[in-house]
């Protein structure tokens, strides 16, 4: 298992937004995490990271405890993280972008021409500034930048967020070539079908709580089900 969280309970200030989240990922495994607007999603993925640590409860990731490490140690250890917002860095181009972004550690190590390669548009837009890029190049530079960083786990939040449909259908074919890589990856993702098309299991997040954990292609194919638990 390359992923265990158990019970965790996370503070904004005083208020209580994780209330006792289990999850865990095996390595090579991509999970969707799923639900409404506010129910806990980002917030469970920051708190992976250490950027909202757990009051309460462990994270153990590669068999190691993080649940009160620095970021930047959660990153070395190989977690890499693709932000709903990017959070490239616009004044620098397209290849420093992703230069400062190598890191190595037990994992696989990626080269930057695996990154063009995997994303063609960028090796013709390596010298510009990120700022001119559009929304869709944008995402290419942080999953390139996410898969520099050597991780056995990326997380992914809302990557299909303003794109256009033929680059969220290049950012989930690369989700399926990490899986094939053995990298394990956890997607927070409003497109539901699309999320569990790509995914081994799903978790359903409310008000801070799971209220839901079982086979991806189950709830894929059972509309039923998907409707009680997800409303689509």
């Amino acid at each position: 298992m390359i992923l265990d969280a158990t019970a965790i309970h996370t503070y904004y200030g005083e208020t209580q937004v994780l209330f006792g989240v289990d999850l865990n990922i095996e390595q090579g495994e991509v999970v969707a995490l799923l639900g409404p607007n506010g129910a806990g999603k980002t917030t469970t993925l920051r708190s992976i990271l250490g950027l909202t640590p757990a009051r309460h409860g462990q994270i153990r990731f590669d068999g190691r405890d993080i649940t009160q490490a620095p970021t930047h140690s959660i990153a070395r250890a190989g977690i890499g993280w693709v932000p709903d917002d990017r959070r490239i860095f616009p004044t620098l181009t397209v290849e420093r972008n992703l230069s400062i972004a190598r890191k190595k550690t037990r994992f696989r190590t990626w080269q930057m021409q695996e990154i063009f390669d995997i994303f063609s548009p960028l090796e013709h837009l390596r010298r510009r500034e990120c700022e001119n890029l559009s929304g869709g190049e944008m995402q290419m530079v942080a999953i390139g930048r996410a898969l520099l960083g050597s991780p056995g786990l990326v997380l992914f939040d809302e990557p299909s967020q303003g794109l256009a449909p033929k680059i969220v259908q290049d950012v989930f074919a690369v989700i399926r070539r990490l899986k094939t890589e053995g990298i394990a990856v956890l997607v927070v993702e409003q497109n539901v079908s699309t999320a569990l098309a790509v995914a081994d299991r799903v978790y359903i997040m409310d008000r801070g709580r799971i209220m839901y954990t079982g086979p991806a292609p189950e709830l894929l194919h059972d509309t039923a089900k998907r409707q009680h638990l997800l409303g689509v």
